[in-house]
């Protein structure tokens, strides 16, 4: 299957994951540029678009689309990626590197809630959505508050555990 990595990145942490994903799967990486995106846009639930990506979405079987969650909501520059490019997709799969735990992702601010909004948005089009959040990269000791949550910077030194077995299981479940 010829995959697509798309993704967009505030922290680093969605790159750090679509770069890994990249590298595990033998595919090509677009990074999403939006036109004037911050947090006062995506707070009064402004749009301005995306910059157009290099390569030609319809060439591909799949486009894995990385980007973070934002208070239970899908963010501006993904949800014109999937808008913008819909049409061309044949599968889309959904991977966040995200804040909210599989045990509160129904909640208010919960990745769940962007899972369900892209189902109704691409139906038969997605394949399947998948959370790695970055608490589980911190050791039993540490209270997973919002604040160490926030704090979390992926990389090669914290990427094990319950996160790399995790990706390990979405590598295996996307070959």
């Amino acid at each position: 299957m010829k995959n697509l990595i798309v993704y967009f990145s505030k922290s680093g942490n969605n790159k750090f994951l679509a770069e890994k994903l990249a590298s595990a799967l033998g595919a090509p990486v677009e990074v999403l540029y939006p036109k004037g995106f911050n947090m006062l846009f995506f707070l009064m639930n402004l749009n301005f678009g995306i910059k157009p990506i290099q390569r030609k979405i319809n060439d591909f079987d799949r486009v894995i689309l990385v980007g973070p969650v934002m208070m239970g909501r899908l963010i501006p520059p993904l949800k014109s990626f999937v808008n913008k490019y819909m049409s061309d997709f044949k599968q889309i799969v959904f991977v966040t590197c995200c804040g909210s735990g599989d045990e509160v992702k129904m909640e208010k601010f919960g990745h769940g809630h962007v899972f369900n909004q892209l189902q109704t948005l691409l139906g038969d089009k997605l394949e399947f959505c998948e959370a790695l959040p970055v608490g589980l990269t911190l050791s039993p000791e540490q209270k997973p508050t919002s604040d160490a949550i926030m704090k979390v910077r992926l990389d090669e030194a914290n990427f094990s555990g319950a996160i790399a077995q995790r990706f390990d299981s979405l590598v295996a479940r996307l070959k």
